[in-house]
């Protein structure tokens, strides 16, 4: 008996401030890999993976943090089923209030921001739903902007939607959009789910793993 389909949207921003910063033996992740095991009672046909390119100046104390992506993103190309969404950070001068003092005072920042990728993760998960062309839409994030794509896609469409969620809480919004099933994505499934050293690219070039991104055991990685 076949397995019933389904289509995974990865909010990449999400998963990294959820989970990956903080585990650097996790960043080299195999999303076919993840998913087939998180979702074992599906067929998993689609992985969308929606990122923002980094920016050097985002950083200057990594500035080589666009090269690490960029060999991810690499590796992540190789997989047949995964589909690669690219929207920009913006850098522009603001002004912010400081913390910690009585009287109001103000400071010069430069102010870093996504742009693009939860909308075009929305419109991509709504899209899917009127097509109707899977049996599960699975959206890996926390952000409760997609609540209203999520709506859509249950309440107007009539698709089952379940969230995998990069930190152990759930987002409300969800919820009172509809959705009835989640689950938590725990960093041991993501630590045994990592591309091997060097993964072999669609252009026949071999891209390694950042050196930085030390390999861990799960144990290591925590439950």
């Amino acid at each position: 008996m076949s397995k019933p389909t389904a289509v995974v949207y990865v909010d990449g921003f999400n998963l990294y401030k959820g989970q990956l910063e903080s585990r650097p033996g996790n960043k080299w992740l195999d999303l076919e890999r993840l998913f087939d095991s998180l979702l074992s009672d599906f067929d998993v046909r689609r992985i969308h993976y929606f990122t923002a390119n980094v920016r050097g100046g985002a950083n200057p104390e990594d500035p080589s943090a666009p090269d690490r992506q960029a060999a991810y993103l690499r590796a992540l190309g190789s997989l047949s089923r995964v589909m690669i969404h690219r929207s920009q950070f913006t850098i522009h001068p603001s002004r912010a209030r400081l913390r910690g003092t009585r009287d109001v005072r103000w400071a010069d920042v430069w102010k870093v921001q996504e742009k693009g990728s939860d909308v075009k993760l929305a419109v991509q998960l709504v899209v899917d739903s009127v097509d109707g062309a899977y049996d599960t839409y699975v959206v890996v994030s926390s952000d409760s902007d997609l609540s209203a794509a999520i709506d859509v896609a249950i309440n107007r469409c009539r698709r089952h939607v379940v969230v995998v969620y990069p930190r152990d809480e759930r987002t409300r919004e969800f919820e009172k959009a509809g959705v009835r099933s989640s689950l938590y994505l725990r960093p041991s499934l993501a630590a045994a789910s990592q591309f091997p050293p060097i993964v072999i690219a669609r252009s026949g070039r071999p891209v390694r793993r950042p050196e930085s991104w030390k390999e861990q055991s799960p144990a290591e990685a925590g439950l």
